[in-house]
């Protein structure tokens, strides 16, 4: 599979989406709605340049790589965009989180 920019695209989209779901899911990593936007959308860009064709390759019991079909891809990429955001806000989350009550112990 060669790269193209729609799978990038692809993925932003649902590295936001994937954002939201994971800061729904654990409220107390939360940090605003912009930021887990930016954060989902970074992910996803992170995850759709670098990852794109680790995230479709499929191969059989043989070993031989399996074909693709273009609603294959379009799913595989939009699943690794989901992943990858919302992995990124969890991991922003956490840090921030860690960052904060830090603080609070020492004042």
């Amino acid at each position: 599979m060669i790269w193209t920019s729609t799978n990038v695209i692809i993925q932003i989209l649902t590295g936001v989406l994937g954002a939201h779901f994971v800061a729904t899911a654990a409220k107390e990593y939360g940090f605003g709605f912009f930021g887990h936007t930016l954060v989902g959308a970074v992910g996803g860009a992170l995850s759709g340049y670098f990852l794109q064709t680790l995230a479709v390759t499929m191969v059989t019991g043989s070993g031989s790589l399996n074909e693709i079909t273009a609603a294959d891809n379009a799913v595989l990429q939009g699943l690794a965009g989901v992943a990858a955001g919302g992995c990124l806000v969890l991991t922003v989350g956490f840090i921030k989180h860690c960052v904060d009550h830090h603080r609070a112990q020492n004042s």
